[in-house]
């Protein structure tokens, strides 16, 4: 079973708990901070890291 999750904050938050979160469970695969792009928000975007936690099994990843 897999859960989708997504972190959301400033950039330095998110790449904070994204690299605490990783080390934690081998079991999560995140994605690197990256900006928003809606444009009701422009100047003012919040950063996201996005990913899956798949129960039970230990995930390969690319970059830490």
């Amino acid at each position: 079973m897999k859960v989708k999750v997504r972190i959301q904050g400033s950039k330095v938050e998110c790449e904070k708990l994204r690299k605490h979160l990783l080390k934690k469970h081998p079991q999560l695969i995140l994605g690197k901070p990256r900006e928003g792009t809606n444009p009701k928000y422009a100047g003012r975007q919040k950063w996201s890291c996005y990913g899956d936690y798949e129960f039970g099994k230990i995930r390969k990843r690319r970059s830490p």
